[in-house]
């Protein structure tokens, strides 16, 4: 049965449309800064379950907010809220009455019980994948005050590595890429720079075989363990000499069971980023 959940689940994260994978990115990554996003992630979390178990995707906002034990919405929900609600975003609010869909996101006056919530389509499609992902973002929330409470913020990039250590760790392949990408391109060029792009590729190469792609896989983790090859010690914080030699041996099986037999790589085959405390 769960072997059964979790092919379903990785087939609905392959028909996942790049601009919603984009933007759950964006919102757990700026949740690393901003306590809005944190507040933003539980919302989006609990919306999903809520439409997730109905043949009609729609709740009632009214319903929403009482779910949190709330019966209006104040200027922290409102803030949540506008990050979810609108055009180009997750979720379209519209009228009870008429159908007729709040341009914007939110109103400036908004009655719970005069309104409902529904997913926009490209969500929907992908709602499974969608839910899961925003269940594992909410997981990490605890976890990324404790980094960000614990590493220095004088030493931004040793504090971006522990970051990326734990979305690693949770299976977001995708997001380690996205939150190290942006350190990787401010960088001057030098062992630094290299390192990290080594990281990225071999963070995308495990976001292949996560979704069963061969050549993906083992060709950006080749890339990614060149880039990284000498590492030793503590690099920025990663316990290379544990890490890398467990990436080359998880490359290595992908490359004895071959193209053909090929299949999303479990996460507890995959290695995981370990920090020096």
């Amino acid at each position: 049965m769960l072997d059964a959940y979790r092919h379903y689940l990785i087939n609905n994260l392959r028909h996942m449309k790049s601009s919603v994978r984009n933007q759950l990115a964006l919102l757990l990554l700026n949740a690393f800064h901003e306590s809005k996003e944190c507040l933003a992630l539980e919302w989006l979390a609990l919306l999903c379950k809520l439409v997730g178990r109905r043949k009609s995707p729609k709740v009632r906002l009214l319903e929403l907010l009482e779910r949190k034990g709330l019966t209006r919405i104040n200027k922290g929900v409102r803030s949540a809220l506008e990050q979810l609600l609108g055009d180009g975003k997750f979720f379209q609010l519209r009228r009870i009455d008429d159908g007729g869909a709040a341009s914007g996101g939110l109103p400036k006056r908004l009655e719970g019980n005069l309104w409902l919530i529904e997913p926009h389509p490209e969500v929907y499609a992908a709602l499974t994948a969608v839910r899961e992902r925003a269940r594992i973002y909410v997981r990490l929330l605890g976890h990324i005050k404790e980094i960000n409470a614990a590493q220095d913020p004088q030493d931004p990039l040793r504090r971006a590595m522990a970051q990326a250590a734990l979305c690693f760790n949770a299976g977001l392949f995708f997001e380690t890429h996205e939150h190290l990408e942006h350190y990787w391109m401010a960088e001057p060029a030098g062992p630094v720079k290299r390192f990290l792009q080594g990281i990225i590729q071999i963070s995308v190469g495990f976001h292949h075989a996560r979704l069963g792609k061969y050549d993906g896989a083992i060709n950006q983790l080749a890339k990614g363990l060149e880039k990284t090859l000498g590492a030793t010690g503590n690099f920025l914080g990663l316990n290379c000499n544990e890490f890398l030699p467990k990436v080359v041996a998880a490359r290595e099986a992908i490359l004895r069971r071959g193209r053909a037999q090929m299949t999303p790589l479990s996460l507890s085959k995959i290695p995981r980023m370990r920090l020096k405390k």
